[in-house]
């Protein structure tokens, strides 16, 4: 069984449709400009959450416009897979994938719309991604989107989507824009999780306090994801998350399985002088940094990253996953199933449960 952790939708070329919100949200509800379909699909809305300059820097709309050619127009063309559940399984055999997680793209605006309208926002997108995979259940798992724009909204969501729905993961963002996720609002979610048995997976986004400063979107994309789930691995690890919930898995995406070496490496050194003096930390803990990250993270690997064989020398082999990116323009598709079955210096039971294995554990299949 081989199972895609990571894949999106294309979710914003339909947001009058994602984010049709009854009373008293309804001034919400995007209203679409013109007649452009699908990539050339533009909307009025009041959604953005990210900074203006910042999100003008990262638009990277012209890669899916079939008009630009960018690349020769595959990336373009494989977008269809974004939004027609169809496509996207077909496009899945080729790599012979069995299963697939969803997320949407604009994770931002579902996870971090501040107050209640941030929860009418999720559970509009948890609606309308269950009615889309409807008929695929068995073969593509949308993630749970939690409002962490209103965390009190946060756990009864997973609940709701877990039990009702029938998904079998929830999001976790890399912070909130008033807290870190070591802090108490997040607790009750945190807790709900482990009730419930599922995963959370922390996706990153490519915006944030110090990857704003930057001017090109290729500068953007580099910083994003390593920068936002450090701060998302050092709140849980150093913040005592883990501590005080033991059996809480969280997951990283599109920082790769080197990503943890130096991080465990960094968090065990000052843990030496932190541990000796309260004043030096926020948190007690009763093991060293590192057997946290081995004992309750996940990160999906790369499928061509160079030093994936000396990552697993160190991080356990049973914590790593595979993830497609499926359709985004830095996706391996269709070769990460192919790239890593082809490797040499990693072995085929390795192969085996980063394939499917590890992801069939994780999510308690």
């Amino acid at each position: 069984m081989i199972i895609d952790l990571d894949s999106h939708l294309r979710e914003e070329y339909f947001m009058d449709e994602v984010y049709k919100l009854d009373e008293p949200y309804a001034h919400l509800t995007p209203r679409r400009v013109g007649d452009g379909k699908y990539q050339h699909a533009k909307f009025e809305h009041q959604l953005n959450t990210d900074p203006p300059r910042a999100s003008a820097i990262f638009n990277h709309r012209y890669i899916y416009d079939p008009d630009e050619n960018w690349d020769g127009g595959e990336v373009a063309a494989r977008q269809v897979g974004g939004y027609d559940m169809e496509r996207r399984i077909a496009d899945a055999e080729q790599e012979g994938i069995d299963h697939q997680m969803l997320f949407p793209t604009r994770l931002m605006i579902p996870t971090q719309y501040p107050g209640e309208a941030g929860a009418a926002l999720a559970r509009a997108y948890n609606n309308w991604v269950a009615n889309l995979v409807r008929g695929h259940e068995d073969r593509l798992w949308p993630v749970a989107i939690a409002p962490a724009g209103h965390p009190p909204a946060m756990a009864d969501e997973l609940r709701r989507c877990v039990k009702e729905l029938g998904f079998k993961a929830g999001h976790l963002v890399v912070y909130s824009r008033e807290h870190n996720l070591n802090h108490p609002s997040f607790f009750p979610y945190y807790e709900a999780a482990q009730e419930l048995n599922v995963p959370l997976f922390c996706h990153p986004n490519s915006i944030g306090e110090l990857i704003d400063r930057f001017d090109s979107f290729y500068t953007q994309h580099v910083l994003g994801r390593p920068l936002n789930c450090v701060a998302a691995l050092v709140a849980l690890v150093g913040g005592g998350v883990f501590e005080r919930y033991p059996n809480l898995r969280v997951c990283f995406f599109e920082v790769s399985a080197e990503f943890p070496l130096y991080w465990m490496r960094r968090l065990d050194e000052d843990w030496e002088w932190a541990r000796k003096d309260r004043r030096s930390r926020t948190a007690d803990l009763s093991m060293l940094p590192s057997e946290y990250v081995k004992r309750n993270c996940w990160f999906t690997c790369e499928a061509d990253e160079e030093n994936l064989a000396h990552a697993l020398e160190e991080f356990p082999v049973e914590h790593v996953l595979m993830a497609t990116d499926y359709p985004h323009f830095d996706s391996e598709w269709p070769r990460t199933v192919a790239g890593l079955r082809e490797r040499t210096d990693i072995t085929a039971r390795q192969k085996d449960l980063i394939l499917g294995e590890n992801a069939a554990r994780l999510l308690a299949l």
